[in-house]
């Protein structure tokens, strides 16, 4: 990928994932998992703030990971301030729950949330956990899936600030988690034929009543968007530990 290219990518990466805190390839793994037992919610944990915090993966948990803050020092930004996202933003409104999830967030107001850019070896990824209401976990989770028969592309924001995305494409989701959703899209940073798109990729996987969704994006516009395996089972095994912790 030639400078240019990369600047712009990388710029509109970062303004991407500014703006996902403030706003209102394919991942490693198999078929969704199962939904949980009734028996198996109750026991799950509404996870707080800190508890978040305190369950983002470290070298701890993934040798050679690096786990970043976005905007550090800046008031904020990397330490929880995902919203609910706003249906009347996204042109179709049928892609509002897919627009939500792309940005790490969904039409439900969250009891607390962490953003993070999380790195392995080559591979690098925004990692938002987001704990909800129990009920309210499951709806997006199901908001979601329904989104994505019938999304194929969307525009969310107005004016010079609307970002437009295409070729929606559900996937297989990683099998951790009590249940899990899926896929792709493409970013358009230019628009026209020749234009430049970004290939990219999230994952959400929902843990009791706590969503983590991965996303990442492809170094080079002809590439494929991977989601790092070794990172989804340590945080995975991570959140299941907070989640079903004696209270």
């Amino acid at each position: 990928m030639n400078r240019t290219i990369r600047r712009r990518r990388m710029a509109a990466m970062a303004l991407m994932a500014i703006g996902m805190t403030a706003c209102s390839g394919e991942p490693d793994g198999g078929s969704p998992a199962a939904p949980a037992s009734p028996s198996t919610e109750k026991r799950a944990r509404v996870l707080s703030q800190q508890q978040l915090e305190n369950a983002i993966v470290d070298a701890h948990d993934l040798p050679g990971v690096r786990v970043n803050e976005i905007g550090v020092g800046t008031d904020g930004l990397g330490n929880g301030v995902i919203h609910a996202a706003r249906p009347a933003d996204t042109a179709p409104s049928l892609c509002a729950p897919v627009s939500a999830a792309a940005d790490g967030a969904s039409g439900y107001t969250p009891v607390a949330s962490v953003l993070r850019v999380a790195g392995t070896k080559g591979n690098s990824a925004l990692l938002t956990l987001v704990s909800y209401r129990s009920a309210d976990a499951a709806k997006v989770m199901e908001e979601l899936r329904t989104s994505l028969k019938s999304c194929k592309g969307y525009e969310v924001g107005t004016g010079a600030m609307k970002v437009t995305y295409e070729d929606v494409e559900a996937t297989d989701a990683p099998p951790q988690g009590d249940e899990g959703v899926a896929f792709r899209l493409k970013w358009v940073l230019e628009p026209g034929k020749d234009g430049l798109r970004s290939p990219f990729i999230v994952a959400v996987i929902r843990h009791g009543s706590t969503l983590a969704v991965y996303r990442a994006d492809s170094h080079t516009p002809e590439g494929s968007a991977n989601i790092s395996r070794d990172l989804v089972n340590a945080q995975s095994r991570l959140l299941e530990a907070a989640v079903h912790a004696p209270s």
